[in-house]
């Protein structure tokens, strides 16, 4: 397949976009039977670059991906709820899907603010 188009597996996922020699390349938008939902580009069937990746829990994440994972510059919101409590947002650098890098952890209750350096989700140092 080469050019915009539609693939669906039944019963399990979504994607609707554009494709080059038969891989997701591109712009598209894939959906996942348990609601999560990524919409940006793709590269060589992998999610690669600037996308929005929106997770059933109510977590949203902005930024960049390499090879399906988040890395580089992103913003993830937390939701207010049970798993999250307060609710929170983290802007900053991402490493194979954990934070990692300069970034801010901006809890939403009050305000409050970790911001310098994160290793491996871990606040490191100010």
């Amino acid at each position: 397949m080469h050019g915009l188009g539609i693939y669906s597996h039944q019963n399990s996922h979504y994607y609707k976009g554009s494709f080059k020699n038969n891989k997701t390349h591109g712009y598209g938008l894939y959906s996942y039977i348990n609601g999560q939902r990524y919409e940006g580009n793709f590269k060589e069937g992998n999610i690669e670059g600037e996308g929005t990746m929106t997770y059933p829990d109510g977590r949203i994440y902005r930024g960049y991906f390499k090879k399906n994972n988040k890395n580089g510059y992103g913003v993830m919101n937390y939701p207010e709820g049970a798993i999250y409590g307060e609710g929170s947002r983290y802007e900053g650098e991402w490493k194979n899907n954990k934070r990692d890098g300069n970034g801010v952890m901006i809890y939403l209750d009050n305000g409050r603010r970790l911001e310098g350096v994160f290793k491996e989700n871990v606040f490191v140092e100010e």
